[in-house]
């Protein structure tokens, strides 16, 4: 590997990217070694593989540990007097390369799929509001379909209640009695219209009326108070009609 090749950085910035610190320095290193260009988000997946590159060119990496409750620059102090004020650093190859490319394309590719995703979201919020004022209209319409359904029903199980308490009437037609009497009366009357002699029509009338009050009398099991053979009839035939 050429000198042209490396860059030199701050043994401070360095040391930020070993022990995990996140700031514009450590995305800068990450970055120029990872052969990418980064963002704060990959620069955390990146920064442990360069770490490990790192800890192979320079040995006084390996196991770099900074405690918290030391001063930082009492840490940084410290390793200056073992590696210096600065480190030359040339980028990933071979393996450690390819690794790193797999992951940032990794991440390249899922970044695009959730713009994607974000932007069909925001398309469908855009949609649910435009159909908002929409809702109330279809819960209402849902309202008056169950309704219309309860009454369908509801007339169906009526309908069938009549259809049972009209099936023992099918076929047969009722009479009035009275009435079936007037009109067969009526009847005579306009058959013998046309006859001569008023005692003779208004005789066969009243045979005609006897006849059917003394069908009814059968039908009904009694005698009329008028049969017999001892009374005069109209033309005084002495057979009681």
């Amino acid at each position: 590997m050429s000198d042209v090749a490396r860059k030199v950085f701050p043994l401070e910035s360095v040391l930020a990217l070993l022990v995990g610190k996140e700031d514009a320095a450590v995305t800068e290193i990450a970055g120029f070694l990872a052969g990418r260009s980064l963002c704060c988000c990959s620069t955390a997946l990146v920064a442990p593989m360069a770490a490990g590159w790192l800890a192979n060119l320079y040995p006084a990496f390996i196991n770099v540990k900074y405690d918290t409750s030391q001063p930082w620059t009492n840490f940084v102090s410290g390793m200056k007097a073992q590696v210096g004020e600065s480190v030359s650093v040339p980028p990933m190859t071979g393996q450690s390369q390819a690794m790193v490319a797999k992951v940032l394309d990794a991440i390249a590719e899922k970044s695009e799929t959730l713009k994607a995703q974000a932007a069909e979201i925001t398309t469908l919020q855009a949609r649910v509001e435009e159909l908002e004022p929409f809702r109330g209209k279809a819960e209402e319409q849902d309202k008056k379909i169950s309704q219309l359904e309860a009454k369908v029903k509801s007339q169906n199980t009526d309908i069938g209640s009549l259809r049972k308490e009209i099936a023992p009437f099918q076929g047969k037609v009722p009479v009035d009695q009275q009435e079936l009497e007037n009109i067969i009366k009526d009847a005579i009357v306009k058959n013998l219209k046309n006859f001569t002699g008023g005692v003779a029509v208004a005789g066969a009338v009243a045979a005609a009326g006897e006849a059917m009050a003394e069908a009814a009398a059968e039908e009904s099991g009694g005698v009329p108070d008028s049969f017999g053979f001892g009374s005069s009839g109209a033309d005084g035939d002495g057979f009681g009609f």
